[in-house]
């Protein structure tokens, strides 16, 4: 898969999830938290090509849904990378909106100006938007730091092209 594309995988994440939900959002994931309600939701969700991740036990064993078992969010992470096969190569770290979802734009220093702090502005040269809730993106300090943790916790290798983007 090109390092330009997004994930393939598109997640319909259940509500009671909600940090798996950012954290394969992090991850560069379509990772949409909603509630999932009923067996007929969730063959339409797979109809258009979502995975439906859940801890309900009435969706257990339906077939396309990932019934997770684990209660703290990064055992749910490696439990999903198991059952999925992901890899670190398939990964596009900080290319989307950990709120809302939304894949992140590439911006101008100058687009910026007043709208991230100055020491930010007069220190950092990359950075990005969401379109949709318009929050803004830099590689600060913290994201080497999310990176070491997710490779860690994962085991999972985020080779440096994987590191371009947002945070």
């Amino acid at each position: 898969m090109s390092r330009a594309a997004c994930p393939e995988k598109r997640f319909a994440v259940d509500i009671m999830l909600g940090k798996l939900a950012k954290w394969l959002r992090i991850l560069g994931f379509d990772a949409r938290a909603i509630p999932l309600r009923d067996h007929a939701q969730i063959s339409r969700l797979i109809s258009e090509g979502f995975i439906p991740i859940t801890r309900k036990e009435k969706f257990k064993g339906f077939e396309g849904v990932v019934f997770i078992h684990g209660d703290r969010q990064f055992e749910q992470l490696r439990e999903l990378a198991t059952t999925l096969s992901i890899t670190g190569e398939a990964l596009l770290p900080f290319s989307r909106c950990s709120v809302c979802n939304a894949q992140l734009v590439q911006v101008s220093r100058e687009a910026v100006a007043g709208a991230v702090p100055d020491f930010v502005f007069e220190t950092a040269s990359d950075f990005r938007k969401c379109p949709q809730c318009e929050r803004m993106y830099w590689p600060g300090s913290h994201r080497e730091r999310i990176l070491e943790r997710l490779e860690s916790e994962l085991g999972l290798d985020l080779c440096p092209g994987g590191k371009e983007g947002g945070e």
